[in-house]
């Protein structure tokens, strides 16, 4: 049971990592361009889920299936973290 438990604990690597692709910002035009998303009103239908960046999948803030389509809202990048990991790495 304890290594089940220690398992689950982030590295501080795998912390900066996962802040690191929180504060990345999204390229929205770039991924439309690629195919990758499509727009869809404040929506965004995910056509090519392998390409879709880490620090864009992070960001899905909610999932809602439309005519039988998935469509997800991004969320913004949190301005708070932003400037706590500029604090750390100048």
């Amino acid at each position: 049971m304890e290594q089940e438990w220690s398992d689950k604990i982030m590295t501080k690597e795998e912390l900066e990592e996962r802040i690191k692709d929180a504060i990345t910002p999204i390229d929205f035009e770039a991924l439309i361009q690629a195919g990758v998303l499509e727009k869809r009103g404040n929506w965004y239908k995910i056509c090519k889920k392998d390409e879709l960046p880490s620090h864009a999948n992070c960001k899905i803030k909610k999932l809602k299936i439309k005519n039988g389509e998935a469509l997800v809202l991004f969320s913004p990048i949190s301005k708070r973290l932003e400037k706590l990991y500029r604090r750390r790495h100048p």
